[in-house]
C-alpha cells in the first residue's frame, strides 16, 4: 500500500532514497522495484515511487530531486509507462 511504502522510504538517508526505489541487488540480480510495481500492477506503490522521487528534499547541506537519477536508471521510463502504465504519465510530466 501506498502508506507501507511510505513508511518504509521514509527511514532511508534522503541522499539514498531515490537510488534504494531505482533498483536493488537480489543475490546476483539487480532488479528496480519501481518496474516491479509497475509488472505486477501496484500502480499506487509506483505512483507513490514517482511522486517521492520527484519531491524536492533538502538538508542543511544538499537538496536532493531525483528526476536526473530516474532518467539516467531508466532511460525507458516513457516508453514503459505510455504502454504499460499511461495512468502515471501525469504524476511524471506534473512532478
Amino acid at each position: 500500500s501506498k502508506a507501507s511504502l511510505q513508511k518504509a522510504v521514509a527511514v532511508a538517508p534522503r541522499g539514498r532514497r531515490t537510488t534504494e526505489m531505482l533498483m536493488i541487488k537480489v543475490g546476483t540480480q539487480s532488479i528496480s522495484p519501481l518496474f516491479w510495481a509497475i509488472e505486477s500492477g501496484s500502480l499506487l506503490c509506483a505512483e507513490a515511487m514517482l511522486e517521492d522521487i520527484l519531491t524536492i528534499r533538502a538538508d542543511r547541506d544538499n537538496y536532493y530531486y531525483g528526476m536526473d537519477e530516474l532518467f539516467q536508471k531508466h532511460e525507458d521510463l516513457v516508453q514503459r509507462l505510455c504502454v504499460e502504465a499511461p495512468a502515471l504519465l501525469p504524476c511524471v510530466f506534473n512532478g
